[in-house]
């Protein structure tokens, strides 16, 4: 079936030179002699290709291109821009203008006859009469019409090009993230149209809460209702994660504007309409976002929706990133637990939390019964694969309050939060027995492993924790004193 080709350029020689080339297509050529003929006849005749070129007075091939791949009308239309500039920035301007393929003129003209009849193959066929009916549906376009195109177009432009600044101007605050989120929110609240928004950021590290940060604006809420949207948000992000621990995700309210007396939102239905949407790069949830109204149909697909979603998960990508950087610098490469610094820092937070609320605390240390042993006689890459099978042991029989660390060599040590050690000799007790049960394989042997723990607990008279590491140190001591794969209190 014959198609039509609709071919644009200032040029009377060059425009000749191109509708004769092109009829050998055996298609039908119409041509326009600049952008604005162009855009008239691209909507008088519905073409199915359209060669255009980019150097032309009013309206260049950009602007043109721009505007009929921003009108549902023609956005659909295959367009090729050739030129004689040859620069690497006008070809992404080209193509950023939409252009479907950039060709340079005085080129080969076999290659822009096979990438124009290339377009023209995978374009679906139209009869006349239905490209008529199409055609007269339209508006009738006059020189007003596209100069306001035009100019909605570049105010279009320049508003994505603000917006995406201003979300890049926000990288600057990602190591401090109480910052982070209230830029974040504030931006959010200038762009786009909402009673209640909230943002997440994933930590690489586990112990960090999981707290969604909400902002109000024009309503208030209760705190049930908030909790609502709060667990239905991770539930959705996070649904593994959040059926084991649910206490370990939370909510806070960064800002509540414009809030007026008697608009308190109690029920999750008064909001009519919401939007959660997780921020994921390659494979990870990098973070999310929610947004609610008590309006109808309030987050429907957009362009402006579109953009948001795109520069929030570059940012949260950068945020990952440096919370990745610094889990790093806080642990063990081979068992990926805590390592003996942030071990140190922990302590002393917890010690000093103990002291102050006379709360109770517990440290156990842990230590590979024969290890040189294991290493002498199955090699350092066994005993690597022991030491990190028996910290993944320990880390999967602990609380999330609790904190394992590799302390070095074969030792760990863990943190017990408002634990005496009383209590805590039953769960470790249990660590020692799933230890000594789970063999490892070497050349088709199991290999027994078993290990020795020491615990002990703050007491009155202790000043620093320091005294709590060596009381945890004699009481291992005695354990592998007394024989070894048992655990002793100091």
């Amino acid at each position: 079936m014959s198609k039509k080709i609709l071919i644009i350029d200032d040029s009377p020689t060059q425009l000749v030179s191109l509708k004769t080339a092109f009829l050998k297509l055996n298609h039908e050529v119409i041509t326009a002699k600049d952008g604005a003929e162009g855009i008239f006849k691209a909507y008088e005749f519905l073409p199915d290709l359209i060669v255009a070129d980019i150097i032309m007075p009013e309206i260049n091939g950009y602007q043109l291109c721009r505007l009929l791949k921003n009108d549902d009308f023609t956005k659909d239309i295959p367009i090729i821009l050739v030129t004689s500039l040859n620069e690497k920035l006008d070809r992404f301007w080209g193509l950023k203008a939409g252009a479907d393929a950039f060709l340079t003129k005085d080129k080969d003209i076999d290659k822009l006859l096979d990438t124009a009849q290339n377009f023209l193959n995978r374009f679906p066929d139209i009869t006349e009469d239905a490209r008529q009916t199409i055609i007269n549906e339209t508006r009738p376009l006059t020189a007003n019409n596209i100069q306001t195109k035009i100019k909605h177009i570049l105010d279009q432009s320049l508003i994505e090009t603000t917006i995406m600044n201003e979300f890049r101007n926000l990288s600057e605050f990602v190591l401090t993230s109480s910052l982070l989120k209230e830029e974040l929110l504030s931006l959010l609240a200038s762009i786009l149209d909402y009673n209640i928004a909230g943002v997440f950021f994933n930590d690489k590290d586990e112990k960090v809460d999981r707290t969604v940060s909400f902002e109000l604006i024009g309503v208030d809420a209760n705190k049930d209702l908030l909790e609502k949207l709060s667990n239905k948000f991770f539930l959705e992000l996070l649904p593994s994660e959040y059926s084991k621990s649910p206490d370990a995700f939370k909510y806070e309210v960064i800002k509540k504007a414009d809030i007026s007396p008697g608009t308190v939102i109690i029920n999750p239905a008064e909001l009519e309409s919401a939007f959660i949407s997780p921020i994921i790069y390659d494979d990870k949830i990098l973070g999310g976002i929610c947004l609610y109204s008590n309006e109808k149909e309030k987050f429907k697909p957009s362009k402006l929706l579109k953009i948001v979603l795109e520069e929030l998960r570059i940012l949260m990508r950068i945020k990952w990133l440096y919370s990745e950087t610094k889990f790093l610098t806080i642990t063990d490469s081979l068992t990926s637990l805590y390592n003996r610094r942030y071990f140190q820092q922990a302590l002393g937070r917890e010690f000093a939390r103990a002291k102050r609320y006379n709360l109770p605390l517990s440290i156990v240390m842990f230590d590979i019964d024969h290890f040189k042993k294991v290493n002498d006689l199955y090699g350092h890459q066994f005993g690597d694969k022991v030491i990190s099978g028996i910290a993944k042991q320990i880390k999967d029989s602990i609380r999330r309050t609790d904190y394992i660390c590799r302390y070095g060599g074969e030792e760990f040590v863990l943190i017990l939060p408002e634990t005496t050690s009383s209590n805590a000799v039953i769960p470790i007790e249990r660590i020692r027995e799933k230890i000594e049960s789970n063999y490892f394989s070497y050349n088709n042997e199991d290999i027994i492993v078993t290990i020795s723990a020491g615990i002990s607990s703050i007491e009155l008279k202790m000043t620093s924790e320091n005294e709590l590491v060596k009381k945890a140190d004699e009481s291992l001591y005695k354990a592998k004193e007394n024989g070894r794969n048992r655990v002793e209190i100091s």
